[in-house]
């Protein structure tokens, strides 16, 4: 007797959500060199990671996943800033905070 073939695992195709608690604006002006980013991220199954990166070049992965936070260098003039979580899929959402340094 042939063994039954298991059914195939479904896909994960739902990305995870991110929301950007700090700064409370997509916009923010600052006369520091660091900006200081802080939110939540959920996935269906589950979040493995979150990171950043700047118009500037700069990039890097927040401190935690569910409730994460990350310290990004900025420069003097307009400073993008891109978040992205992702799942174990590779699936990703991103928001983004501008930045101006006076």
């Amino acid at each position: 007797t042939p063994t039954p073939t298991p059914a195939p695992t479904p896909k994960d195709t739902v990305p995870p959500s991110i929301t950007v608690l700090s700064p409370t604006s997509s916009m923010t002006t600052l006369t520091t060199d660091t900006l200081t980013l802080a939110g939540l991220a959920s996935d269906n199954v589950a979040v493995s990671k979150v990171t950043w990166s700047s118009s500037t070049g700069e990039k890097g992965t927040a401190t935690g996943t569910a409730s994460w936070s990350a310290s990004v260098p900025v420069y003097h003039g307009t400073n993008l800033i891109t978040i992205r979580a992702y799942d174990a899929a590779g699936n990703s959402s991103w928001r983004s905070v501008t930045a101006i340094r006076r």
